[in-house]
């Protein structure tokens, strides 16, 4: 049974929205942070934590990346959306990939500014 709410959860942050969509072709890297963004990324929960929910910025750090890493990587894997390989720096799709598959298919089309293949069936039960 596939949880809508996951799907659209899923599909709100553009950057697990773009990882989605790419997943579509095949595995995908997703480099480590480094420099400025691995120390504050290793340098303590609580203190990443706050720098996540934070409007401020460190102007070396690589906010897309400590994100990516905390926040969007570990919430699609909890969905089931993708598995990730953290010793290989490797995303792949998930054993629920297949819920979020015909959605990331209208994005895609969406974005290559095509029209959708097939009708938007809209279930109204």
């Amino acid at each position: 049974m596939v949880n809508h709410d996951n799907v659209f959860d899923a599909l709100a942050a553009s950057h697990r929205r773009q990882l989605l969509v790419q997943l579509l072709s095949g595995p995908q890297d997703v480099p480590k942070p480094s420099g400025m963004s691995r120390e504050i990324a290793e340098a303590d929960e609580n203190l990443l934590q706050n720098h996540l929910a934070s409007s401020q910025t460190i102007a070396e750090a690589d906010e897309d990346s400590i994100g990516m890493h905390h926040i969007h990587l570990p919430k699609l894997e909890e969905y089931g959306f993708i598995e990730w390989d953290r010793d290989n720096d490797l995303v792949t799709q998930g054993p629920r990939f297949d819920e979020v598959r015909p959605s990331l298919r209208l994005v895609a089309e969406q974005q290559d500014g095509r029209r959708p293949k097939s009708p938007v069936v809209i279930d109204r039960r």
